[in-house]
């Protein structure tokens, strides 16, 4: 289970430098490239637990598990960067 866990985060920590090298390519200013993303984990999350329900037995929980793992990241990933455009407009630097 701690490996789960350790991927989950680790994914995180991956997108949100995907999201923040796009802020810094798009002039520190939060576009819809960030949101992208994070949908794009979410939904791929969701068609890996839905092949593992055809695949079944063991190997259909290991990546019934690692479906779950990405779109987990990707939720986490898609809070954090509506977290941060609603700092960053509160702040007056859209």
């Amino acid at each position: 289970m701690e490996v789960l866990i350790m991927w989950t985060l680790g994914m995180w920590a991956v997108q949100l430098l995907i999201v923040w090298l796009i802020y810094r390519m798009q002039g520190r200013r939060m576009t819809w490239g960030q949101s992208i993303l994070p949908c794009v984990a979410l939904l791929g999350g969701a068609v890996v637990i839905m092949i593992s329900i055809n695949i079944g037995g063991w190997n259909g929980i290991g990546y019934a598990l690692l479906g779950v793992s990405l779109g987990t990241s990707g939720l986490l990933t898609l809070i954090t960067v509506a977290i941060t455009g609603v700092v960053l407009r509160r702040r007056g630097r859209h």
